[in-house]
C-alpha cells in the first residue's frame, strides 16, 4: 500500500467465524475505508497527536472529532503474543497464531492479527497491512510480512 494505492481485500465473508466489528459512532468512517483497502488513522489538528482506533476526541488534548488521516499501511512489530488456545470464537483452526502490536509509521499503535508463520515473528518486524472483509460493513486489517 505506497501512495495512494489501496492495499489488497480478501473476501473472507464466508469463511470467518471470527469477531465481526460493528461500526458505529466515531469508527463508522473507519471501517467504510476498510472495505475500499485504505487504514485510517486520526491526527489532531491542535496537538498533533496520532490515534488509532478511531475516537470521538483526541487522547491528546480532549478535542473533539480530530480529522482522519490515510496511512501508508507499513510499520513493524512492536511487541507480539503468539496464541496456542483460541481466544475467540473462530479462531481454534487458526492456532497458534500471532497477534502484533504494530507501530505504524505515523506513529500510532494497533493490534492486529498477523497472517504469517509464528514462529517467523520478531520485534522490529517490518509489515504491511492487507484486509479481510468479514462482513457487508467492515474488513478487518491484517499484517503480513513486507
Amino acid at each position: 500500500m505506497s501512495g495512494s494505492e489501496p492495499a489488497p481485500v480478501e473476501d473472507r465473508r464466508d469463511s470467518w467465524e471470527g469477531p465481526v466489528p460493528i461500526p458505529s459512532g466515531a469508527n463508522e468512517t473507519f471501517w467504510e475505508a476498510t472495505l475500499e483497502g485504505e487504514l485510517l488513522y486520526q491526527r489532531c489538528e491542535e496537538c498533533g497527536t496520532s490515534q488509532l482506533y478511531p475516537r470521538a476526541v483526541c487522547t491528546g488534548c480532549g478535542t473533539t472529532d480530530p480529522p482522519f488521516e490515510t496511512s501508508e499501511g507499513v510499520g513493524t512489530v512492536y511487541s507480539y503474543t503468539v496464541c496456542h488456545v483460541p481466544g475467540e470464537p473462530g479462531f481454534s483452526d487458526r492456532t497458534p497464531y500471532a497477534v502484533a502490536a504494530v507501530a505504524l509509521e505515523e506513529g500510532p499503535r494497533l493490534l492486529a492479527l498477523l497472517d504469517c508463520d509464528p514462529e517467523a515473528v520478531e520485534v522490529g518486524m517490518p509489515l504491511e497491512v492487507t484486509f479481510w472483509q468479514v462482513s457487508e460493513e467492515a474488513a478487518i486489517p491484517v499484517f503480513v510480512p513486507r
